[in-house]
């Protein structure tokens, strides 16, 4: 409870119900457990399978636990840039613990709407997001907004825990007629700039 209201007092907006954070706060230890042992091999394969290389500028939206951002920060090294976007401020507070236990230094957290990243044009090498496009409240401006941060040529990759929802947000992505589709996999999707 004292959460919730440390929460509700300092992003001074609608959190969820107080139930979310309480079942999040006896979950966590075990969501958190199953997010580093068994995804962190499974999502740096995807990561790479992005694009994602050394120096670059990385955005992933619906960050979850922030298991990717912390593998993406390993993978673009030093030189890289990760801007890691949630709209719920529990998801950047665990984030920002994780990485602060890490030493992450090229983590850069944004607390917004999906449709919204604050980022520069053309400033991002590659866009991640990982079971998080069919929760996006409006996906059409995402998809815009996607396409006016990612670098000429840059990727932009969807993975969906289901192939409905991929193919959900593949017909959403390409009726916007802003990216070219290069790569589908049944629940991976990777489009270009």
């Amino acid at each position: 409870i004292i959460i919730y209201l440390v929460l509700k007092f300092a992003f001074g907006k609608k959190l969820g119900s107080i139930g979310l954070y309480l079942s999040y706060f006896f979950m966590f230890p075990l969501l958190l457990l199953g997010e580093i042992t068994a995804y962190p091999r499974r999502k740096k394969k995807w990561l790479i399978r992005s694009g994602l290389k050394e120096g670059h500028s990385y955005l992933e939206e619906g960050i979850g636990l922030g298991t990717s951002p912390i593998l993406a920060s390993r993978i673009v090294g030093a030189k890289g840039r990760i801007y890691a976007l949630d709209n719920h401020p529990l998801q950047i507070i665990i984030l920002s613990l994780r990485s602060k236990i890490r030493r992450i230094k090229n983590i850069e957290l944004i607390l917004s709407d999906a449709s919204k990243t604050y980022l520069e044009d053309d400033s991002i090498d590659t866009i991640f997001i990982c079971d998080a496009f069919h929760e996006f409240p409006d996906k059409r401006n995402t998809a815009v907004e996607l396409y006016r941060v990612l670098k000429p040529d840059g990727s932009l990759t969807i993975l969906e825990e289901t192939v409905k929802n991929a193919n959900n947000a593949q017909k959403i992505i390409e009726s916007t007629n802003l990216f070219k589709l290069v790569e589908k996999d049944k629940k991976f999707i990777r489009f270009k700039k």
